[in-house]
């Protein structure tokens, strides 16, 4: 649940921002405003995906509103998540029972007011969708990487997230481990707990085992991946360094530092960081919300059940009896990366060795609808036997019986 505690003044600016994030999720979730000057709870059972936004305009912030914010974080001690906003241009500190955190502000000029806010909200419901422990992974090496991963940790802390910066990896090219506790575990379980991964790709950083460990984790978890490139001002190449990241289409460009530089962020780095990944987080919250909303209504449409087999994973089965012998299953993944991304595809294929596969096995992807010249070259990089298709294509496929879909299907057992 998401709840906006707003002062009287803000009224307007929170029911507006209601409106948009309702539209913007597909009415996957569930806003209630609450005034400010309303001595009040929380106006449901505690829940991991609670969100609390509060929208301020002045420093009189009511005493009842205080309250609500303090009896909200004493009732979440370690998930509570609650985003300021600051209407005010000129007094931007948050409402003392919020101090710790730093405002966002909302700028009346823009063409769209409340983008931002939305976006921000959705990074942060991104962050709590499949269950996890909303932790932001920061994936560094130390060698070239320590400051800026420190950087980084401690603005994303002054916003409200909660970083993970694994402090026992590497040092000075040797393995520093804490005592009783094996590098690859700690890794593993922190990766488990997260739902992004900020990697700083540094020069160094593809040298490094356990960075090559952690893409490989975070791959097999299907956990986005956000690679900050630092790269020398000289250096024409673009992209990350590690090459299966280049598949995602999806980077931060950063001018490498001067090693004198203290801290070796400027403001406008930080936030360019920060909003990309917020932006990812909301984007992949949406297409979570919306596409496998999708792909069950047009199954139950045509009469299968729908069945969750994963919900982290995103893996679904449809089954239809076409008599009382022959019943059609068909096992599905709606990807969540707006590319067809190459570890995705072999994840799920691993989860079919392990579950089996059905009739049919559909890899089902989002964003552009691929040409066929396109995807006939990734469908030949792969072996699997899986059908890869777009959402929009998917009620062609079922309504052909599985045997019309152009250059896109792979294969089908």
């Amino acid at each position: 649940m998401i709840v906006i505690l707003y002062q009287d003044s803000c009224r307007d600016l929170a029911e507006t921002a209601a409106t948009e994030l309702l539209r913007t999720f597909a009415d996957k979730v569930e806003v209630v405003l609450v005034a400010a000057e309303t001595d009040t709870t929380w106006p449901a059972a505690a829940s991991w995906d609670d969100l609390l936004i509060a929208i301020f305009n002045g420093k009189d912030f009511p005493g009842p509103g205080n309250r609500f914010i303090a009896d909200y974080f004493q009732r979440r001690p370690n998930t509570a998540q609650l985003l300021p906003v600051a209407r005010d241009p000129v007094f931007r500190r948050p409402p003392e029972a919020a101090a710790a955190i730093k405002a966002l502000q909302y700028d009346a000029s823009a063409s769209n007011p409340t983008a931002r806010l939305v976006t921000r909200a959705g990074g942060m419901l991104g962050l709590r969708l499949q269950g996890r422990d909303s932790k932001i992974f920061i994936s560094y090496r130390a060698k070239d990487g320590t400051s800026i991963a420190r950087q980084l940790y401690d603005y994303l802390v002054t916003l409200g997230h909660r970083p993970f910066l694994d402090e026992a990896k590497e040092f000075d090219g040797e393995t520093k481990i804490l005592p009783g506790k094996p590098v690859q575990k700690e890794i593993d379980e922190a990766l488990k707990g997260a739902n992004l991964v900020l990697l700083i790709d540094t020069p160094s950083a593809p040298d490094s085992p356990w960075i090559k460990h952690e893409v490989d984790t975070a791959d097999a978890l299907l956990l986005p991946i956000l690679p900050i490139c630092f790269r020398d001002a000289s250096d024409s190449r673009r992209g990350p360094r590690f090459r299966s990241l280049l598949d995602l289409q999806r980077w931060i460009p950063i001018v490498t530092p001067p090693a004198t530089a203290d801290p070796p962020l400027d403001a406008a780095q930080l936030e360019l960081i920060v909003g990309e990944a917020e932006k990812y987080l909301c984007e992949i919250f949406r297409r979570k919300c919306r596409v496998p909303s999708v792909v069950e209504k047009e199954f139950v449409d045509h009469g299968f059940i729908w069945k969750v087999l994963d919900k982290n994973l995103l893996m679904f089965e449809s089954s239809k009896d076409r008599n009382a012998r022959l019943r059609t299953t068909v096992r599905s993944h709606c990807s969540l990366f707006d590319q067809i991304y190459s570890p995705a595809i072999k994840r799920f294929d691993e989860f079919l060795k392990s579950s089996g596969r059905g009739n049919y096995s559909l890899f089902i992807y989002d964003g552009e609808l691929l040409p066929g010249p396109q995807l006939e070259e990734i469908v030949k990089s792969h072996s699997e036997d899986v059908i890869i298709l777009h959402h929009q294509e998917l009620a062609a496929l079922i309504d052909s019986e599985f045997t019309v879909l152009g250059a896109t299907a792979l294969g089908a057992s």
